[in-house]
């Protein structure tokens, strides 16, 4: 009897360890439509999470980029995050404050009895299995940002599953940096023909990805395109005004652009499975006109899944009103904040209430997860 009980209590942790990770390939469908809930959130930011201690900074593993990783032995420069920008050339912006700031989750393995394995590019690549760009401002003050965010299931089988967004970053920055026609481009067309590149690039094996990317203008105009669970949101006096949609077949199984290959869609398909495939087409877009001081964030689900909008807006007014804190400093904190939040068992976190409405049962809990984000004020 007790042995039956312990492989009930060991059936039911691996059902809710496959709920709370990212759905990667194989497409599910029937879960019951997600309904508002109340409750009160305790979770307030607060600018005297400033006074933090060095130690305590050390304790939550954040990473600044003044602080990433040197390039790796045998990693394609083309391939790392300090390649898709220049932290040097923010403070040379006209139009636009731009500052970046990330942490990846702690991939530490626990268990000591475990064989040691060679270190996963997640665990070596300073933003884990998130990625971003921000392009160089041309003469006339165009300039292209965004965030991917890799699925990551693909790792578990030995892929390199971060290949594919590394590459896809790369590729939009190099293309609208490259551009003769920025007036006329747009966030969609940088994203298929970014894509069209990963697909026929032989530095990517397999892989899945989210993007949000964005165009800023010197008309003082953002164009967006988001394909998955990223985001990208639009303050204005500190109130979110503007925000992408997610786009998720179900629950945690967000759109995603994938590279396959035939043999293993072959083998899917004679199993009776599928992989979910989406296209660059079937990305959202977004059109908003802004003005001076707005503050414009694309993030990674690493956010949206602990905090809601209007954790951010309190975010926000504390630490801009003042107009003291540089944009670095306010992006830093931001992600701090967040981290910290992913890791309380008792915050009432964006993702555990969505699982609450959908199982009805009480979650409670932050969600660690990689943590990325571009932060772009307007000047």
């Amino acid at each position: 009897m007790a042995h039956r009980r312990f492989y009930i209590a060991l059936f039911l942790i691996a059902m809710f360890v496959s709920i709370i990770t990212k759905r990667v390939v194989l497409a599910r469908y029937g879960y019951p439509t997600m309904a508002a809930v109340s409750g009160t959130r305790s979770f307030i930011f607060s600018s005297r999470a400033q006074k933090q201690t060095a130690d305590s900074k050390a304790e939550l593993g954040w990473s600044s980029p003044s602080d990433a990783d040197p390039v790796l032995p045998g990693t394609s420069a083309a391939s790392l995050t300090a390649y898709n920008y220049d932290q040097a050339s923010f403070e040379k912006l006209i139009l636009y404050n731009v500052a970046v700031a990330f942490q990846p989750k702690n991939r530490t393995e626990t268990n000591v009895f475990k064989k040691k394995s060679k270190k996963s590019p997640a665990e070596l690549l300073p933003l884990g299995e998130d990625n971003l760009f921000v392009s160089a401002q041309d003469l006339h003050g165009y300039m292209a940002v965004g965030v991917a965010d890799g699925v990551g299931g693909w790792s578990e089988a030995g892929y390199d599953s971060l290949a594919i967004l590394r590459e896809l970053c790369h590729q939009i920055k190099s293309r609208f940096e490259q551009s003769s026609a920025k007036a006329s481009d747009t966030p969609k067309q940088l994203l298929q023909a970014a894509f069209a590149d990963v697909t026929a690039s032989p530095k990517v094996e397999i892989g899945g990805t989210t993007a949000c990317l964005g165009i800023l203008t010197p008309e003082k105009q953002l164009k967006v395109a988001n394909l998955g669970d990223s985001w990208c949101g639009l303050f204005r006096d500190y109130k979110l005004v503007k925000e992408t949609q997610f786009q998720t077949h179900n629950f945690n199984t967000p759109y995603q652009l994938a590279k396959i290959p035939a043999h293993i869609l072959r083998q899917a398909e004679l199993q009776g499975k599928r992989y979910i495939i989406d296209k660059p087409d079937m990305c959202d877009e977004y059109v908003w006109d802004l003005k001076k001081d707005d503050v414009i964030i694309f993030a990674t689900d690493g956010v949206t899944d602990n905090v809601v909008p209007q954790d951010i807006e309190l975010f926000l007014k504390d630490q801009l009103s003042n107009g003291k804190k540089s944009l670095s400093a306010v992006s830093s904190q931001f992600v701090k904040e967040v981290v910290k939040v992913s890791k309380d068992a008792n915050f009432p976190s964006a993702f555990a209430q969505e699982l609450s409405r959908i199982t009805g049962q009480r979650y409670m809990g932050g969600k660690e997860d990689d943590i990325t984000v571009v932060m772009v004020k307007v000047l």
